[in-house]
């Protein structure tokens, strides 16, 4: 259906102008009614983005240490992400304020225009009036002396009376007759007047429409967009929230707050040795209980001054001599197992090449000497070649016949001119670890290692 404002604004009164630019003011304050209500919803935004950025702070001041802290990250990102969409919607909402507030000063510009190019029209407007209340009174007075003169005609008034009324009536009729004639052309050129303006007004009331409906398309826009956009947070939102599950939490507390990979060793009982046995005792604890390879590098060796050692065929020569437990026992302990050797049975006497006789006693103490020396580079060498050396018997065993040589403190057991040695081969246990966790927190502490 279309409306045509020129059917539906005329009536007696003639107040349809009147109506149409009241209307024409009126939308003048209906933009700037919308300007205010954007402005409202404008502050309300920004009190709800100051609200979601409080929010945002009371998330991140909650406990972050424990491993629940995730969950409040992922709070405060939503909050601080809400807050940043309603101050965007503040932004444009105050664009949208002053877009409206333009257009009312414009509207208002615009109708003072209107106001001076339809005051003719007001004037015709104000003379239809105007001749139409004075036609009206014309005809409302005649009518009435008509009715007069009809009553007199029945009571039989006398004819002087009628006369005069007929007069009165002629005259009357004259005046409303004149009113009449004024009237049309007043009415005709309302009536021109009247119609343009009701066509303009239409016009004015269109655009302005248009326009309002437009501002309101915009701020529907706005909404949705906000809408949708607040949408999508939300979604983010559950989205981690889902993904964040019970063990995912745990494996983030762990990475974040692990203080080791390894189990605290067994601690040992240490003490320092008070005399020098104790000393001695403690260092040759300590090496057996190394896990090592013990390398058969001593074996009954004959002792002689010249390189050649005499033995008595019936082995009735042998020697009872404890082994050193280490290197630091010194050549005290062995000076005392010679003397023991000597004042139990007296050593043969070596035969040299050259014919030369010693002192048995004096050959076995420097063979000792001769021993300790060749023993220590044997261990140097074996350090420095890399081989993990441990001596279980101090320095070795020692006899004069083929028979084995018995130690009651050395783990070696020499029988026919053999050392019977203990081989210790250490085991490495490598263990392949499949937990990525535990693989990745590796890995961070070799590259840490490797930094440092």
């Amino acid at each position: 259906m279309t409306v045509d404002f020129n059917d539906y604004f005329w009536g007696e009164k003639n107040n349809g102008f009147d109506v149409l630019y009241h209307n024409m003011k009126f939308g003048l304050q209906a933009s700037k009614e919308l300007s205010e209500f954007f402005r409202e919803k404008s502050n309300i935004e920004e009190q709800n983005s100051k609200l979601m950025s409080k929010l945002a702070h009371k998330a991140s001041t909650g406990t972050l240490n424990s491993t629940f802290a995730p969950i409040w990250t992922i709070l405060r990102t939503s909050a601080e992400k809400l807050s940043t969409l309603h101050m965007q919607m503040v932004q444009k909402l105050s664009e949208l304020v002053k877009d409206v507030a333009k257009y009312a000063d414009e509207l208002h510009k615009k109708q003072k225009a209107v106001k001076e190019e339809e005051a003719q029209t007001l004037e015709c407007v104000k003379a239809i009036q105007f001749s139409t209340s004075e036609v009206q009174k014309a005809k409302d007075i005649y009518s009435g002396k008509v009715q007069e003169l009809e009553k007199l005609r029945k009571d039989n008034a006398s004819q002087k009376d009628i006369d005069k009324m007929e007069t009165k009536l002629r005259k009357l009729q004259e005046e409303y007759k004149v009113l009449l004639d004024k009237h049309n052309p007043i009415k005709i050129e309302f009536e021109r007047r009247m119609t343009q303006t009701c066509k303009r007004f239409q016009e004015i009331e269109e655009v302005h429409l248009r326009q309002m409906k437009e501002f309101l398309s915009t701020y529907l826009e706005l909404l949705q967009n906000n809408h949708d956009m607040v949408g999508q947070v939300h979604s983010d939102f559950k989205r981690q929230f889902l993904d964040m599950t019970v063990d995912k939490l745990l494996e983030q507390f762990v990475l974040n707050k692990y203080t080791g990979l390894e189990k605290p060793e067994m601690p040992e009982l240490e003490f320092i040795p008070l005399s020098i046995n104790q000393q001695t005792l403690a260092s040759s604890n300590a090496r057996l209980n190394q896990p090592s390879i013990t390398s058969n590098s001593n074996s009954v060796t004959s002792i002689n001054r010249g390189g050649n050692t005499a033995s008595d065929q019936r082995g009735a020569e042998g020697l009872s001599i404890g082994s050193i437990a280490s290197g630091s026992s010194g050549l005290a302990n062995v000076d005392e197992a010679m003397n023991e050797t000597r004042i139990s049975k007296p050593l043969s006497r070596p035969t040299s090449p050259d014919g030369n006789s010693t002192n048995a006693a004096g050959g076995l103490k420097s063979n000792f000497r001769n021993w300790f020396s060749s023993n220590n580079t044997n261990k140097q060498q074996q350090q420095n070649v890399g081989m993990p050396t441990s001596v279980t018997s101090g320095s070795g065993n020692f006899g004069t016949d083929s028979n084995c040589i018995t130690s009651s403190l050395s783990a070696n057991i020499i029988t026919n001119n053999t050392t019977c040695t203990t081989t210790t081969t250490g085991t490495n246990t490598t263990t392949i670890n499949k937990n990525p966790l535990k693989s990745e927190l590796q890995s961070q502490q070799e590259k840490h290692t490797q930094g440092h």
